[in-house]
């Protein structure tokens, strides 16, 4: 899970994600069952709008269990299918992108890992991202995988969003503190206009 989604799932989403990996350990099926997920999750990136589609309120139950079969029976893990049931059922699958999300972040949490989101100016090569997650994850004390994202507003250099937490080491972030101090040592303490512009 890429830690811009972090936040964007919340305690009903986290419920069924720990129902289906209970679910998925208790059939010996977890390995599989997160591969599915994984699929699951991919899909819903690539057509934003399908989990709003099948939630819509205008499919009846019927339709939209139909619906369900027609995509996913047969063509992800069985498991998953009737969990994606389950949720159908409940009227819960405008949810579907949020509970995929906890699903993930429950699996990182129990596998000791962080992940978090490296945003480069243009495209670096994976073997940097790595070393820059390997070097991260010594400083915290957990592995960390990096996701990277281009950020054509970067000047330069790389900032990496773990968790809440932004670590900027951007060239366009050193510059924007350096102007700041230089408005701040170029303004005079009892006001008015700042040194070398008062004439």
């Amino acid at each position: 899970m890429s830690a811009d989604s972090v936040s964007q799932f919340g305690a009903v989403e986290r419920i069924y994600a720990r129902a289906l990996i209970e679910a998925a350990d208790e059939a010996g099926e977890a390995v599989d069952v997160s591969a599915a997920v994984a699929g699951l999750g991919e899909l819903l990136e690539q057509e934003p709008g399908l989990a709003g589609l099948l939630a819509s309120r205008a499919l009846t139950a019927t339709q939209r269990a139909e619906s369900l079969e027609r995509i996913f029976k047969g063509r992800t893990h069985d498991l998953l299918y009737r969990f994606l049931r389950v949720v159908a059922d409940k009227g819960r699958l405008d949810v579907l992108p949020g509970i995929v999300r906890a699903y993930a972040k429950i699996e990182d949490e129990r596998r000791n890992i962080i992940e978090g989101t490296a945003y480069v100016a243009n495209e670096t090569s994976d073997e940097l991202i790595k070393q820059v997650a390997e070097r991260i994850g010594k400083a915290v004390g957990h592995e960390v995988v990096l996701k990277q994202k281009t950020d054509p507003s970067l000047i330069g250099g790389i900032k990496i969003r773990i968790e809440d937490q932004l670590i900027d080491g951007s060239i366009a972030a050193q510059l924007k503190i350096i102007k700041n101090k230089l408005v701040a040592a170029g303004r005079p303490q009892g006001g008015g206009a700042p040194v070398g512009l008062a004439e």
